[in-house]
């Protein structure tokens, strides 16, 4: 048996590292060629080393896809890897407590193209993962959708993934002919449609919506959401937020409203020619327009090469959903980059600034609101 100190350390925000146990490689019974030449020590600690590296950027996504559910997982996985093909790859230690983080590791150990080198032996591999203080951008191709029938929902921020309780996004698929039935908002609920759906309540026709189109429904309101023409998709913002269990099982998080003393308060509809055209913002929801609305919402243009200096908002949560363009941000001196399928939570009191690099097109959130007014 022969030890080399190297380690994989996979650093994920601003982590704390450690030194990790060193690599140990194993020779397996296996009877080389007769013609076949004497493999190096040095040829096999080469090999290992390119290994590292090329699995360093992939452990670092099955992280990322990991902390999707929870922000704080950390700890180490110790692969035992028996080099083929086929590879197989088992753990012999897992501190990080994260079936889908152990699970995203060992499919990318087996599809790895091991250097003929290593064929024939057991290589035990240390990952070393520190979870920082919270995240501030998630891939949303990352997040699972759960659900039964015909509608399914995706936690893409809550207390959980992103440390951040005041408020949380989900996204909402209901597929063709499904509805989410007439339920009670127990908090302040903010809808932006993705395509065309139904909308109704109690003191609500029917109404048909269209993409772009903004519903906020007030707390203890009630609504019915169907896809009367197609499947329909919706992000939805609620205030306050929290860790949202039922909703990452799968089970919308409103209760079906099956009676009532009073009639509960219908969804107000804004369109885009109701929303207010300010400088970069489309504005569909602020206190001016909804009196008593605890977020507002907008649609945000960020040009190409455009630069938003660095800036706190003392008491507001800010929250974006990306639907194209690219850029950076920087969030308390860390810089994070920013597609087309990012959402992002900013805190209250943190510095952060951005840099467009390709025109980026967002639902922007406050809570409460308030910043948006300058851009008006």
């Amino acid at each position: 048996m022969r030890s080399w100190p190297l380690a994989l350390v996979i650093a994920c925000g601003q982590p704390t590292v450690r030194p990790a146990p060193p690599v140990v490689v194993v020779q397996r019974d296996a009877a080389p060629a007769d013609d076949a030449p004497a493999i190096s020590d040095d040829e096999k600690l080469a090999a290992i080393q390119k290994a590292m590296n090329d699995l360093s950027p992939a452990s670092q996504q099955c992280w990322a896809a990991a902390a999707a559910i929870r922000f704080d997982v950390e700890g180490e996985l110790a692969a035992q890897i028996e080099i083929g093909p086929p590879n197989r790859v088992t753990f012999v230690r897992d501190t990080t407590k994260s079936p889908a983080l152990a699970a995203c590791v060992q499919h990318v150990l087996v599809a790895y193209p091991w250097a003929p080198p290593l064929y024939g032996q057991a290589i035990q591999l240390p990952f070393k993962f520190s979870a920082p203080a919270g995240q501030s951008v998630i891939d949303r191709r990352l997040v699972p959708f759960a659900g039964q029938g015909k509608v399914s929902v995706a936690v893409l921020l809550d207390d959980n993934n992103a440390s951040n309780p005041n408020v949380s996004m989900f996204e909402l698929a209901i597929a063709a002919g499904g509805t989410t039935g007439l339920r009670t908002a127990t908090r302040a609920e903010l809808w932006w449609f993705r395509g065309d759906a139904t909308v109704s309540s109690v003191a609500l026709a029917a109404t048909k919506v269209s993409a772009d189109t903004m519903m906020y429904v007030p707390e203890g309101g009630a609504r019915e959401v169907r896809a009367t023409s197609g499947d329909v998709h919706a992000v939805i913002v609620v205030v306050p937020g929290g860790p949202e269990g039922a909703a990452r099982a799968g089970a919308l998080p409103t209760p079906e409203l099956t009676s009532w003393r009073a009639a509960p308060a219908k969804p107000v509809i804004i369109t885009p020619a109701h929303a207010l055209h300010a400088t970069g913002h489309e504005i569909f929801v602020d206190a001016t327009t909804i009196p008593g609305v605890p977020f507002s919402a907008s649609i945000a243009t960020i040009p190409a090469g455009a630069i938003i200096a660095e800036h706190v908002h003392p008491k507001e949560t800010e929250l974006l959903y990306a639907t194209s363009g690219e850029g950076t941000l920087t969030v308390n001196g860390v810089m994070l980059p920013t597609t087309a399928t990012s959402v992002v939570q900013i805190p209250p009191n943190t510095k952060h600034s951005a840099t467009g690099k390709v025109t980026m097109r967002a639902l922007q959130i406050y809570a409460p609101a308030g910043p948006e007014q300058r851009f008006k």
